[in-house]
């Protein structure tokens, strides 16, 4: 299954931020280190696994999308993966500045992660805009 549309793609990530919202609370409810570990790793592998299906204008809807390759526009990419950067650095300043925990670092380390994968794909995607056809 495949989403081309911007109706479609809205539909995906409002059902993916409405269940995210859900187990933030009820994790925050049950002050669950562990469920905070988990649900940084269902975030992070979400977002990813929501990458491989989106499809952009001109992109076959049918071929796999390379691992690297997030968004169908190098700079939506990069914005993307500078918001992830600097949320990532914010993070680690406020754990170094006392209020760390094992479950933040993890965040921290998934929303790097994000942010290397955001900023991979707007620098390859800018490569192949410059190759002529």
């Amino acid at each position: 299954m495949r989403f081309t549309t911007p109706t479609q793609k809205a539909i995906v990530i409002a059902v993916l931020v409405a269940v995210d919202i859900l187990l933030v609370l009820l994790f925050d409810a049950l002050h669950s280190e562990a469920g905070s570990i988990a649900l940084t790793v269902l975030q992070v592998l979400g977002w990813y696994l929501a990458t491989r299906v989106f499809r952009g204008p001109g992109e076959p809807p049918e071929a796999a999308r390379p691992w690297w390759r997030m968004t169908n526009r190098p700079l939506l990419s990069g914005v993307l993966g500078a918001v992830y950067a600097v949320s990532a650095i914010a993070n680690a300043f406020f754990s170094f500045a006392g209020f760390g925990s094992v479950s933040g670092w993890v965040s921290i380390l998934g929303q790097a992660a994000l942010a290397a994968l955001f900023l991979t794909s707007a620098t390859r995607l800018r490569a192949l805009a410059r190759v002529p056809a």
